[in-house]
């Protein structure tokens, strides 16, 4: 299987606070977990990164950065990528009363993924959300999509992959979204599933990307 170049974009509004039924645990805890164990699948030569987003984390951007996408084997300032991602998983942290910037976030880690894309690997695109665009400032949705379509180009295909976290996120936009792009949306209702659906949807893109 050909590695993989991953950007993770992980809702970090206030809603992401809220227990999962049945458990004690939050939103944003159980999803933590998931990627944790979604990470310890892949291979050192697998890149991967991790944005977070809520509303005006970073000045007017509602996203941040936390590590830049990288091999998950290189070694910098005394520890590799993976031990940065893993520490910056697990310090994930609701906003409190953030809101969810969906469009704009997406479209600029599309933007990123696009421009950065990895020949010879597989590329994506994931964005977990537990909410709907909630960004009066943000772009509308119609231009989101119009633009992600300029932005997806055959030769290099980065498939979106948007999951939706939860009773509040919206299955249906998230499919609209992630398609337009050639990539899926999906539905989890418990995050624990997260990591499964990563892997299930690499594992698909990835088929059909190498039979295409």
């Amino acid at each position: 299987m050909q590695s993989a170049r991953v950007t993770t974009v992980v809702d970090a509004s206030s809603s992401m606070s809220e227990l999962v039924p049945g458990t004690n645990r939050s939103r944003m805890d159980v999803t933590k977990a998931s990627l944790l164990q979604a990470l310890a699948t892949f291979t050192p030569e697998d890149e991967i990164g991790l944005w977070q987003f809520s509303t005006k984390l970073d000045g007017d951007k509602d996203y941040r950065v936390l590590v830049p996408t990288g091999r998950l084997g290189d070694s910098k300032d005394g520890g590799t990528q993976r031990d940065k991602l893993s520490a910056a998983f697990s310090e994930l942290a609701p906003v409190p009363n953030g809101a969810t910037g969906l469009y704009d976030t997406t479209l600029a880690a599309y933007t990123e993924a696009t421009a950065s894309y990895a020949k010879g690997k597989f590329n994506a695109l994931v964005v977990l959300t537990d909410g709907v665009n909630q960004d009066p400032g943000s772009i509308s949705r119609s231009t989101l999509i119009r633009r992600l379509q300029e932005l997806t180009d055959p030769d290099r295909p980065v498939p979106l992959i948007m999951i939706a976290v939860g009773p509040d996120a919206d299955r249906e936009e998230a499919q609209q979204i992630a398609g337009s792009t050639g990539g899926t949306g999906q539905e989890v209702s418990d995050p624990s599933q997260i990591h499964e659906v990563i892997l299930k949807a690499i594992v698909a893109a990835g088929a059909e990307g190498s039979g295409g």
